[in-house]
């Protein structure tokens, strides 16, 4: 049994090295991905202006579909392989797609880039990272991932204000924006990869000859359980509780991102002004900040998926409470109640993937569960926008809050399977 002495050793600084490594690297892909409404603005006045508001949607639609499919391909290859390949190639591809960004004029072209490529290359990267994060970290896990995906939040705070900056600077213009945004990048992404080394990998360049010859011994049982590997991964995709995880996860995202993208647009409605409707992103990204690394805490002690229920039905209550808003403060504290909440949800479902799955099945859990996803989290976007368009700002919060309340349902369906009783820490 662990001891008070021993609970942090798991925090090491090769350990942090590689949580705040995948905190900049979720900077840069979740994070640069929810700037995505002032690029449907920009395009929608400028390159594609000729296009409908839905058509200019698919774009970001198809990103959040390659980002979220490839988790499964990803999670399973960082099991076999490790983690260092598909970092580099993320971390180039993400760089190369905002270059060619720079210099698209067409919907194909846009799509190819921004949508395809963008998508993949940001995937690659990003959950091979956090995967890697629960390799390293046990223990006080929830607390880790919070921690990692709140640099997705402070990317959703940063980059608008930076592209916005940018992009209304005559001398600089839209080409040379994204290439400064892709120059930003390449430091971070440099601290990415060289923070990217398995467990496994880290402590051979340090053992001692003795400790290599004891691995030669142990071989044999490490060759046993390879074989043991596919019974596995049987074991971990015929568990209800993952199973009802996932299911949980796709419900919830038909709705959840919906705030994330119309906020903006419902305050111009209401009559706010330009600027507090274009900080209402930054807003529910920086609440979004805290929702993940405070709820990840507590979760550590009282259940991870205790508090990803609390913060999904939390989330629901407030998305229908949406059109309710009327007011300046109203928005600003709806923006920040919201933010916080989803947040939770957003930070507590890789932990509540890892809680599931062994030390050998961690990426292949955590890719399943973002998998689940990739469907409802590319339809929320072109639903949202039709529901908006046919009959206005209440079908979407209906909409959101209803797919939030399901999703919470099933999330409990997945804890009574692991414990059924009401008070336990699950």
């Amino acid at each position: 049994m662990l001891t008070k002495d021993d609970t942090p050793r798991e925090y090491t600084p090769r350990a942090w090295l590689v949580i705040f490594g995948a905190f900049t690297c979720t900077f840069c892909t979740v994070g640069f991905m929810n700037s995505f409404g002032i690029f449907q603005e920009y395009y929608a006045q400028n390159q594609l202006a000729s296009s409908s508001t839905s058509t200019i949607a698919w774009l970001g639609a198809i990103s959040i579909l390659f980002l979220f499919s490839i988790s499964v391909v990803s999670g399973a290859m960082l099991d076999i392989f490790g983690p260092k390949l598909m970092v580099y190639l993320g971390s180039l591809g993400t760089v190369f797609a905002l270059m060619m960004i720079s210099l698209c004029q067409e919907f194909y072209q846009f799509l190819l880039a921004q949508g395809v490529l963008l998508g993949i290359s940001m995937a690659l990267a990003t959950w091979p990272m956090l995967a890697l994060v629960g390799q390293y970290i046990k223990i006080k896990r929830a607390a880790a991932m919070g921690i990692v995906l709140a640099g997705s939040s402070m990317g959703g705070v940063i980059w608008p204000i930076i592209i916005d900056r940018l992009l209304k600077s005559p001398k600089i213009g839209f080409p040379w924006t994204m290439r400064i945004v892709g120059f930003i990048m390449i430091p971070l992404f440099i601290f990415t990869c060289v923070a990217a080394q398995s467990p496994d990998a880290s402590s051979k360049n340090v053992e001692s000859g003795e400790k290599r010859l004891e691995k030669e011994e142990s071989k044999l049982e490490e060759h046993v359980g390879q074989h043991d590997r596919k019974a596995q991964t049987l074991a971990l995709v015929r568990q209800p509780a993952l199973q009802l995880l996932c299911l949980a996860m796709f419900v919830i995202y038909f709705g959840m991102f919906a705030p994330f993208f119309y906020t903006t647009s419902y305050a111009v409605e209401k009559g706010f002004s330009t600027t507090l409707a274009f900080y209402t992103v930054s807003i529910v990204n920086g609440a979004s900040f805290f929702g993940r690394i405070l709820p990840g805490i507590v979760a550590d002690k009282y259940g991870k998926f205790n508090c990803c229920i609390l913060a999904t039905f939390s989330a629901g209550v407030i998305a229908l409470c949406w059109t309710k808003v009327t007011s300046v403060a109203g928005l600003i504290l709806w923006s920040a109640a919201y933010g916080f909440a989803s947040g939770g949800i957003l930070s507590l479902q890789q932990a509540c993937a890892a809680q599931v799955a062994t030390s050998g099945t961690l990426g292949l859990a955590i890719g399943s569960v973002s998998g689940s996803t990739a469907l409802s989290a590319m339809a929320n976007v072109p639903i949202s926008g039709a529901l908006v368009e046919k009959y206005g700002y209440l079908s979407l919060s209906l909409f959101s809050g209803i797919s939030l309340l399901l999703g919470g349902a099933l999330l409990v369906a997945a804890r009574l399977v692991q414990n059924r009783k009401l008070i336990a820490i699950v």
